[in-house]
């Protein structure tokens, strides 16, 4: 029977060559058919500006000082990417991926968000690309904390 400081150490000893932190990222999730571009690792609020779109806000934003919007998904990807030419058979430039929203959804709201909080976003955050190819539908483990 362990103890559990042994328990603790063996955890420890176990997760010690992990990753690392978060890191902001992109990624398509094959599962549930999305791409999702996050930017903080926190607790969100998802915000639905219409069927495709859902903007990530920061619940704590406020008491922690961080920015409010910290990210966004895209549903029904293979569907999206194929309407607007965008090839799912190799990595998406995020900016590539912004511009065919603004063309799909051309609603005054979508068009605020994307010009004053998702390019802003993904420039400060250096996150250039998504790789929509070969995807296992899970979080990249160089991103999990």
């Amino acid at each position: 029977m362990r103890t559990a400081d042994g328990i603790r150490a063996l955890v420890r000893e176990t997760f010690a060559s992990a990753s690392g932190g978060f890191r902001p990222c992109a990624f398509f999730d094959d599962r549930l058919d999305c791409i999702r571009v996050i930017a903080r690792d926190c607790s969100v609020l998802e915000i639905r500006l219409n069927p495709n779109l859902t903007v990530l806000q920061d619940n704590y934003y406020p008491q922690f000082g961080g920015k409010q919007y910290v990210g966004f998904t895209v549903k029904g990807a293979r569907h999206f990417c194929n309407e607007h030419g965008l090839s799912m058979s190799a990595p998406i430039n995020v900016s590539d991926l912004l511009d065919a929203i603004l063309k799909a959804f051309p609603d005054v709201a979508v068009e605020l968000f994307v010009n004053a909080i998702a390019r802003p976003l993904v420039q400060e955050e250096n996150i250039e690309r998504v790789d929509v190819s070969g995807a296992s539908g899970n979080i990249p483990a160089a991103s999990l904390a």
